[in-house]
């Protein structure tokens, strides 16, 4: 059984910030610091040091102290961050305090690991429908969804006001997609497909690239065995 969550603020205890502004970098280790304090928070602790936080990121803890400050959270001397706080303050910066509806474009084997993943909801992310070009993926289940052909999408997209697509089609079929996406108001796009998506201006785009994250995964540990293996013959 899990011990209580710490008690949170209501949200108009510290300063409104907003993510505009703050760097990418910034953004990313944030990020971090929301899921180790979900975690934390979920385990009954009620304070996380720098120390702690820069040990499971691996970077400096003065990195730590000036991106807390940035975005004013406070933190006591010997105690840390109150953990309420860090998941309040960062769920305000990144609007997971309200729901973010999205439609899943292409059901194949990420689109249909994503639609099982049970997180996306923690981050205000809900899968309003699921659906598929295929008409033999079409009326399956995935998880909680029935899959449905790519021809009910635009009454969904209406119906939700939804502004989020995460799309996990073929690379062949990606830009036509999304061209038909963003004609039927979608503006933001989570693409897990290998291709680099033309967009207008005003649509943002965010990519995952997993062939590229592989091989870059092996070109590091290529290089590291390299520089052990130049380390031994030194010796």
């Amino acid at each position: 059984m899990r011990s209580p969550a710490p008690k949170r603020n209501n949200g108009n205890e510290h300063a409104r910030v907003s993510a505009s502004g703050i760097p990418k970098a910034s953004l990313e280790r944030m990020a971090q610091y929301h899921q180790i304090a979900m975690r934390a928070g979920e385990d009954g602790n009620e304070s996380l040091s720098s120390v702690f936080l820069a040990r499971i990121l691996g970077v400096d803890e003065t990195l730590v102290r000036k991106d807390m400050a940035s975005v004013s959270i406070p933190g006591k001397p010997r105690v840390g961050y109150a953990t309420g706080q860090i998941i309040d303050t960062l769920e305000e910066i990144f609007g997971l305090s309200q729901h973010t509806d999205a439609v899943m474009i292409g059901c194949g084997g990420i689109g249909s690991a994503l639609l099982r993943y049970p997180g996306f909801r923690k981050y205000g992310l809900r899968i309003s429908a699921a659906f598929d070009a295929d008409y033999q993926k079409v009326n399956q289940r995935v998880g909680e969804y029935i899959v449905l052909p790519m021809e009910k999408c635009r009454s969904v997209i209406n119906t939700f006001r939804v502004k989020v697509a995460i799309l996990a089609v073929p690379a062949d079929a990606a830009q036509e997609t999304v061209d038909w996406l963003i004609c039927r108001g979608i503006r933001a796009i989570w693409n897990f497909a290998p291709i680099h998506l033309r967009v207008p201006e005003g649509v943002v785009v965010r990519n995952e690239n997993l062939a590229l994250g592989l091989a870059e995964l092996i070109h590091r540990l290529k290089q590291q065995n390299l520089e052990e293996e130049g380390g031994a013959a030194n010796a």
